[in-house]
């Protein structure tokens, strides 16, 4: 059994989560969020509590996967999920207008990344900036969309990329010998 999977997703008094057919419905200050429950899975609401369990073991994986995405609704209507990005490059930087990015990041033209709904951005400094979101396959999928504008170069490590993020260098090619 999923060591996770087996403990139930706490939620608090301000989150309503509904399990409709095959949909469970997570709504609370930040946002609404639904999550689908394959065949096989059930998952049941009692007080605070929200327990996912599985008809047999053929269903194992399912279970962790749907605990995990329940729980990431229930984190995200509450506090939302934040992803930094950095821009590193000589000259490269970023402007955040509303709901739209402005990217100078090497291309002979500025980019325009214009944000989906239910995805908001802040402006630290004209090198990086912040992006909040209740959904976190969202967020990840926009962080994905604005790092294959400039991806990070190998060599010099130059591009758009998540803080935090590993990045191995390589080493150039040394004359013959």
């Amino acid at each position: 059994m999923s060591r996770l999977a087996s403990k139930p997703v706490v939620f608090e008094a301000e989150v309503t989560v509904k399990v409709e057919g095959a949909w469970v419905k997570v709504k609370g200050p930040k946002g609404e969020l639904s999550v689908p429950v394959p065949e096989g899975i059930e998952v049941k609401v009692e007080g605070g509590n929200v327990h996912v369990t599985r008809r047999d073991d053929s269903f194992k994986p399912l279970q962790g996967l749907t605990w995990s995405l329940v729980r990431n609704a229930v984190v995200g209507v509450t506090k939302q999920f934040s992803r930094r990005i950095e821009i590193v490059g000589k000259g490269w930087r970023s402007t955040v207008k509303g709901k739209v990015i402005n990217l100078q990041v090497g291309h002979s033209h500025p980019v325009d990344f214009e944000l989906p709904a239910g995805v908001s951005a802040t402006q630290e400094n004209p090198g990086s900036f912040t992006l909040f979101s209740h959904d976190k396959q969202l967020l990840g999928q926009v962080c994905a969309n604005i790092q294959s504008i400039r991806p990070v170069e190998p060599y010099k490590l130059k591009g758009i990329r998540l803080e935090g993020q590993v990045l191995r260098q390589k080493v150039r090619k040394a004359a013959g010998v």
